[in-house]
């Protein structure tokens, strides 16, 4: 008797726990059909916005290798960028990738690789090889030029592209320097520090400020997620996920005074020309000779401007270092990317009591991601900014702007007009130099 009540016993165990395994597998995959449904529509939101097809560095996912896992969803830092639709990844918001390649480290099937542009879409980027050199020999181009803007990419590159000009460099040339690195900002400090560890004869020229690019970023902005890994230094951890621009350039700073690097500031790269097996490079405080240049000088150094009479007023200007400095102002910012709507989020503030209108091109924002969108989205809800689609500035005055909105021109307030147009490649210099052009059509990044 009581072996038979044991075994009805352990039988309705057993059938309550197999009940309750399939429940929570039923639960499950409602739950991932959920996600994919809602990944789905975000697909073809894109799609219907023509913001499915991406412009720059990107991941490649190949279905026949992609085990739908989502481990490649979880470890995108931009959020919804990648996810699963019919269990398998899809870049959902191509146009807002950055190009982090975590999403590439977290595959366990090798299905993922980084590529620039598509096989519609081609990419212009400069030759370069494994280490970053161009098709001139001794030149090399690392970090945003080369098609890389992420500061941990760029630091990467810059310690490869100094790695191999320090270790090919011949003996009895007489020059000034072993190697000229022009630009200051990451990459161009990763290579400086190499040739300072290998103890070369260097000097890193810097148009602006030490920090290059990151210098000319608003006051606390985010700039990095990841920890650092910096040529002389190794690994560094910062103490918090989100890093500004000042914690940056503090560590900075202390990595130049530690390392006594040779860093010469507002100094101006003009030209260059290879004379034998000598680079002679023309600044602004002279001429100087190199066995070897490593161009790290990015692009946001020649902005796209509008092209307009009366742009070069001093109230016009192409970025925005501290906020705090425009207070009750009619303020105008051109630009619907990132850059342009994380300026209108600044200057909007409501401590600082400006009029503030963020004029955009389309009729949706271009490349700006999820999150600076419903920032400035609420901050529109607020009364903060006045953001104007389907907008173009069509003249410049001194107290106003003359803007064409829909087809129609109406004059528009303004005391100070910023514009985040992009940047112009230098690719004509490139060219003359003896620099081959290619154009990038869904191409892995090289290796190294």
């Amino acid at each position: 008797m009581l072996h038979k009540l044991y075994y009805l016993v352990t039988q309705f165990a057993w059938l309550i726990g197999l009940a309750f395994l399939v429940g929570l597998g039923l639960w499950g995959t409602r739950k991932r059909t959920k996600h994919q449904v809602v990944a789905k529509r975000q697909w073809d939101d894109a799609v219907a916005k023509k913001m499915n097809e991406p412009v720059s560095l990107h991941p490649e996912i190949d279905p026949s290798l992609c085990g739908g896992c989502g481990a490649c969803v979880a470890a995108c830092p931009e959020g919804d960028i990648i996810k699963l639709i019919n269990h398998r990844a899809l870049l959902i918001e191509p146009s807002k990738c950055v190009g982090h390649g975590q999403c590439q480290a977290a595959c366990p099937f090798d299905a993922i690789q980084l590529v620039f542009g598509t096989k519609t879409r081609g990419m212009e980027l400069p030759k370069i090889d494994g280490n970053f050199q161009t098709n001139v020999p001794g030149m090399y181009i690392s970090g945003e030029l080369g098609g890389m803007g992420l500061i941990r990419n760029a630091v990467k590159q810059g310690k490869l592209a100094g790695e191999h000009a320090t270790k090919n460099l011949r003996s009895g040339l007489s020059t000034d320097f072993d190697v000229i690195v022009v630009g200051a900002g990451p990459a161009g400090l990763s290579a400086a520090l190499v040739a300072a560890l290998e103890k070369k004869k260097y000097i890193c020229i810097e148009q602006n400020k030490f920090g290059g690019t990151i210098y000319n970023f608003p006051k606390q902005k985010v700039v990095m997620s990841f920890a650092l890994d910096l040529p002389m230094v190794g690994q560094y951890k910062f103490n918090k996920n989100k890093v500004s621009k000042e914690e940056l350039l503090s560590l900075w700073h202390h990595v130049r005074k530690q390392a006594s690097l040779n860093v010469k500031e507002e100094t101006r790269f003009i030209n260059l020309q290879k004379k034998g097996d000598i680079f002679e490079v023309e600044t602004s405080g002279g001429k100087i000779t190199a066995q070897k240049v490593i161009l790290a000088m990015g692009v946001r150094g020649t902005p796209r401007k509008l092209g307009l009479p009366n742009e070069e007023m001093s109230k016009v200007t192409y970025n925005l270092l501290d906020p705090d400095q425009y207070q009750n102002q009619w303020v105008a910012v051109v630009g619907g990317g990132n850059a342009g709507v994380e300026a209108a989020q600044y200057l909007c503030k409501a401590s600082l009591k400006n009029k503030v209108f963020l004029l955009v091109r389309g009729d949706t924002f271009d490349r700006c991601n999820e999150e600076n969108q419903k920032i400035i989205l609420d901050y529109e809800k607020k009364g903060l900014v006045q953001i104007c689609y389907n907008t173009s500035v069509d003249a410049i005055e001194k107290d106003h702007l003359m803007v064409k909105r829909d087809g129609k021109v109406m004059k528009l307030q303004n005391d100070f007009l910023f514009v985040f147009a992009g940047a112009i490649m230098p690719f004509a210099f490139l060219k003359s130099i003896g620099v081959q052009i290619e154009t990038k059509f869904g191409e892995p990044v090289k290796a190294g």
